[in-house]
């Protein structure tokens, strides 16, 4: 490493089977294994990785638990072994009725140091591959918070999946400090472009690393399938790391003293003329 701010970070990647929680926890914890004998600093994985709730209408209700609860337990007791921090979301019974499509953010303490909730909800009615169309605000609540967590790899911020379509996300959490943007993703298949092109974006725009964690394959009983393709973005926006199409774990080491030579040399942030984006925050 060039700098002095090395470090490894890694994506799990994995089908989560709907009705078989506790062998797709087990396979994950597994996977996190291979990451933390990587000498990972950061490990993510994928958005609902736990069960993705797809197969009926009411069978996220039985994959939710609390946060804190008994898988994040678990991951706890990972992230002390390995020193790392595990971030990757799950549905979060947050009492009352009310759930989330929630990323804890699991810190080589065992604590939780950090909690994001999904804040762009995928809802797709429209969508004929997908029938009868996926609307996920009729499951969970949207969050309504963009934080940006310090820790003693780098400043994290948190996002899931269709987020990756909204741009200011990671504007915003850049402008507050991001280094290191993560995404758990279930991103649908085809859209194997949509995926690739956006990470590259996200990465290239704000000059940062980005680390996205994506489902794999077809889950059998609903039948959606998924692009996979977890890959690590450097702040130039090029791919050095992607996930074979498989279930495994992607890794690689980064120079995060990359940020501020790639912001030195073109200072993008520094150089926005927020007076003429007028549109942007209200909706119209």
């Amino acid at each position: 490493m060039s700098g002095h701010r090395g470090t490894v970070v890694s994506a799990v990647q994995i089908t989560a089977l709907d009705g078989d929680k506790n062998a797709t926890v087990e396979k994950v914890l597994r996977l996190i294994d291979v990451a933390g004998a990587r000498g990972s600093s950061v490990c993510v994985l994928p958005e609902l990785w736990t069960g993705l709730g797809f197969s009926d209408e009411t069978i996220y209700r039985e994959i939710a638990e609390p946060i804190p609860g008994p898988v994040t337990a678990m991951l706890a007791e990972k992230a002390r072994r390995y020193g790392m921090f595990i971030a990757g979301s799950m549905y979060e019974d947050a009492g009352n009725g009310d759930y989330y499509n929630t990323v804890p953010l699991i810190s080589p303490n065992g604590e939780i140091s950090g909690r994001y909730r999904k804040t762009h909800l995928f809802d797709a009615p429209n969508r004929t591959d997908i029938p009868p169309g996926i609307i996920e605000s009729k499951k969970v609540k949207p969050g309504n918070t963009l934080d940006v967590y310090s820790t003693d790899v780098a400043r994290i911020g948190l996002s899931v999946c269709s987020d990756l379509r909204f741009p200011e996300v990671y504007r915003e959490m850049a402008l507050n400090g991001a280094e290191i943007l993560v995404c758990a993703s279930a991103f649908l298949s085809p859209r194997y472009d949509h995926w690739e092109f956006f990470l590259r974006a996200r990465a290239a725009e704000n000059q940062c690393f980005v680390v996205a964690s994506g489902q794999y394959g077809k889950e059998p009983k609903s039948g959606l399938g998924f692009v996979g393709r977890s890959m690590i973005v450097d702040p130039w926006g090029v791919v050095v790391a992607t996930a074979s199409d498989d279930e495994g774990v992607v890794s690689a080491s980064i120079d995060l003293d990359l940020i501020q030579t790639v912001r030195h040399r073109y200072p993008l942030l520094q150089q926005r003329r927020p007076e003429l984006y007028k549109s942007i925050g209200p909706r119209s």
